[in-house]
């Protein structure tokens, strides 16, 4: 039996309790606010929600630090921008439907914090947190990235729950902490909690395209600091890191244009992907005219600096700063005084998925019944995908629903896809899981 037709009955007949839970889930406010975080709220609503259909002891709402061997991981990362992260009452929470045995793990992934948002007024409904639905899309920060994608594994569960439909292999749904901001701690934390899962899904948006590449990345920063004395005075020379940094964000552009641009992208991604250079952040002197009045003594750039998933951490570093260190020896301000450039984040890995593993054929029989598009492609967003193979035995392809404007103004996301994305994981782990 293929339950095909159950499903999609079940998932048309708890269609308005689903986009209730998503816009209850929305309007909490599960920010991740270095170096620490707020998703603890979201965590206990995906766990009283799933409380009512999966037994206590296969609820796992654990704090990281609980997790053994996490913080002497090679790939646990303790700082962003300097800063040593906080854990405490930043639950993971995974949630269960055990299997009767002899049959294939699966497990749907997703993140619960999203990027701030608060004190922000939008443009389609004013609140960023209202969860509110306009012409098929619902709008709210972390719509798209991911509670959407996140809440659908949990009804995914809940629906084979529902149907009776014992499998012989265990299907898991989880919500970690600390993705954004190159995180991925949370994520670190399952996979050496859950080390032996098969095979996950993991719902970043993909406009349910089956991501089976992800590139990977850094955030940076060059810092500019001068010598002299600053101000306004007329017995000395003003050495100013506002002309400096003019040239270092010039060499910026240089290099996301002239060697970025002419990479080119891996058979997975579109013929007209390229990775990506974007400044994200100037600052010297002040931000306002009340904080001028003076030469300034220091500035900064941020920038996210992108990578394929052949690309290592120090190829990366290595290529870029031999190029800013060519492209800024022509102007005499450097000769003394190079900036100073450091990653802020970790070095986000990309990913590449195994398409002969047998999960891959469960999927692509599920968008067959459903009659939906299959295509595999490279995804270019970086994420935690990585973390799957480099910590676990569990083997990732990336789905998730349809979205617009992640980390923007008027964030939303496609309620068909989303509805969708709840169908192809049900269907793959009924043919997967056995």
């Amino acid at each position: 039996m293929d339950y095909f037709k159950e499903v999609s009955e079940w998932v048309e007949k708890n269609k308005d309790n689903i986009l209730t839970g998503l816009s209850e889930l929305i309007k909490i406010k599960t920010e991740n606010l270095p170096p620490t975080g707020n998703e603890k709220p979201g965590q206990e609503y995906l766990y009283n929600m799933a409380s009512k259909f999966i037994d206590p002891e296969n609820l796992d709402l654990f704090e990281l630090d609980e997790v053994e061997r996490l913080k002497e991981h090679p790939l646990f990362f303790p700082t962003i921008a300097g800063m040593q992260k906080q854990y405490k009452n930043r639950p993971n929470l995974v949630a269960r439907l055990k299997g009767s045995g002899g049959g294939s793990s699966l497990c749907f992934s997703g993140h619960m914090d999203t990027m701030p948002a608060s004190g922000q007024k939008w443009n389609v409904f004013p609140d960023p947190f209202s969860g509110k639905i306009k012409e098929g899309k619902m709008y709210g920060r972390g719509s798209m990235d991911m509670k959407a994608g996140t809440l659908a594994g949990f009804y995914a569960l809940k629906c084979i729950h529902d149907l009776k439909i014992r499998l012989k292999g265990d299907v898991y749904a989880e919500s970690v902490v600390d993705e954004e901001n190159g995180g991925v701690n949370g994520t670190i934390a399952s996979r050496l909690r859950y080390p032996d899962i098969d095979f996950a899904i993991l719902a970043e948006s993909t406009n349910l395209n089956a991501g089976i590449e992800t590139i990977g990345g850094s955030d940076w920063i060059a810092e500019v600091l001068e010598e002299g004395p600053g101000g306004i005075g007329t017995e000395s020379e003003l050495p100013n890191p506002i002309y400096k940094l003019a040239k270092v964000a010039i060499a910026l552009q240089k290099y996301d244009k002239e060697v970025l641009g002419n990479i080119a992208p891996p058979v997975t991604y579109d013929k007209d992907m390229r990775l990506r250079l974007l400044t994200y952040q100037f600052y010297s002197g002040g931000s306002n005219y009340l904080e001028s009045g003076s030469v300034p003594i220091k500035g900064h750039i941020y920038f996210w600096l992108e990578a394929f998933e052949y690309m290592s951490e120090d190829h990366v570093s290595q290529e870029f700063m031999k190029f800013m260190e060519n492209e800024l020896a022509i102007y005499d301000d450097f000769k003394d005084s190079f900036p100073k450039f450091e990653t802020v984040i970790r070095f986000l890995y990309g990913h590449k998925t195994d398409v002969a593993h047998p999960a891959m054929n469960s999927i692509r029989k599920a968008y067959s019944k459903l009659n939906l598009n299959y295509r595999e492609k490279g995804i270019p967003l970086a994420m935690d995908a990585f973390a799957f193979k480099k910590v676990s035995n569990t083997e990732v392809v990336v789905i998730g629903p349809k979205g617009e404007n992640p980390h923007g103004v008027d964030e939303c996301v496609d309620i068909d896809s989303f509805l969708n994305l709840i169908k192809i994981m049900v269907l793959t782990a009924i043919d997967y899981c056995g």
